[in-house]
């Protein structure tokens, strides 16, 4: 029989970390990552008088700052959570 004096509370989901990233800061680490070799790929293309495919110009400009938009919500988060400690 289970003890009524002894209850036990579930402990709070702890998001997944990796490398000190949770999954929102890593999906924001690709999307950067992604960003800068899409923008390196158009300035050497750049310097060497071709032209590339105009998705790697537009790729960059969108998601560069949703990179940085889900870096900040990652630093939010984590302030609050030290914060709760």
């Amino acid at each position: 029989m289970s003890d009524p004096t002894h209850t036990e509370h579930p402990q709070p989901a702890r998001p997944v970390r990796i490398g000190g990233l949770t999954g929102l800061g890593m999906i924001a680490m690709i999307l950067a990552a992604l960003s800068s070799v899409s923008l390196v790929i158009v300035l050497i293309a750049a310097l060497m008088g071709q032209t590339v495919w105009g998705g790697f110009t537009i790729f960059p400009a969108i998601f560069f700052p949703v990179a940085f938009m889900l870096m900040c919500i990652e630093l939010a988060r984590t302030a609050l959570r030290r914060r709760r400690r």
